[in-house]
């Protein structure tokens, strides 16, 4: 198993964002996960990528409880997320955004950069080498000097998983990457998230609202209503759950 989370139970004040949520993810696959608003979908996300802290329950990767590490031990672990709210570097050029996700993963200290030694200029080499490559992958070497607060949103949407991927994730997070995009986009990106799975083997976490994209590259769905998961399938079988039907609808099956 690559990823599992047992009974993890998240209390905002008086408020239960999750309520002993638990399931598995298997290694180089793609789970979906859904619900409706304020299901606690992306505070779910937050516990794994360690934003927020669960105050029950425990998360576990590669062997590791994630809920007693700190955030920067997480992302040097293999988790690398997108954001629902981009979280790039606006002024910066794209190819510098996607760099700083392959900087986050290169090991070098900060004493050893500050010294320029060989062994950072080699890291420094590599990472361009890597970004070069995610740029031309997810065809944005073409706009690899712009900056990106220039950019259309979709383009920005792709630059900030295009950084992601820098990072040599060996699960990825998407959080709601198809908001914004048209049909064309979409349908494109149906296809590299799964060239994602198939051909770099990495787990994928996806949340989102487009649900056609949801059943249509997932391999398992994880279902949140309230902070409770209330299903947990084959997309099939989710989609004909009678409490997915009514979470979603608010009538009965």
């Amino acid at each position: 198993m690559m990823l599992s989370l047992d009974r993890v139970t998240v209390r905002f004040g008086g408020i239960t964002a999750l309520d002993e949520v638990s399931f598995d993810v298997n290694r180089a696959s793609i789970c979906g996960l859904i619900g409706p608003n304020g299901a606690g979908k992306t505070t779910c996300f937050n516990c794994i990528s360690g934003l927020y802290r669960p105050q029950g329950g425990s998360i576990r990767f590669g062997g590791r409880d994630l809920t007693e590490l700190p955030r920067h031990q997480i992302a040097h672990l293999g988790i690398g997320r997108t954001f629902q709210n981009l979280a790039l570097f606006p002024s910066m050029s794209v190819k510098r955004n996607v760099m700083v996700g392959a900087h986050g993963n290169s090991g070098a200290g900060f004493i050893k950069t500050m010294l320029a030694l060989p062994s950072v200029r080699r890291s420094e080499e590599e990472a361009e080498e890597r970004s070069d490559r995610i740029l031309e992958r997810f065809g944005l070497a073409g706009i690899a000097d712009t900056p990106v607060s220039s950019l259309p949103f979709p383009v920005q949407k792709r630059v900030e998983m295009a950084r992601a991927m820098a990072s040599r994730p060996k699960v990825l997070i998407l959080d709601e990457p198809a908001a914004g995009l048209n049909h064309v986009e979409v349908e494109r990106l149906a296809s590299e998230i799964q060239q994602i799975r198939d051909q770099d083997g990495i787990t994928v976490l996806l949340v989102e609202h487009h649900m056609n994209l949801v059943m249509r590259v997932s391999d398992k769905v994880v279902v949140l209503n309230f902070g409770k998961k209330i299903a947990d399938g084959l997309p099939d079988e989710v989609r004909g759950n009678a409490d997915v039907i009514h979470a979603y609808l608010g009538t009965e099956a």
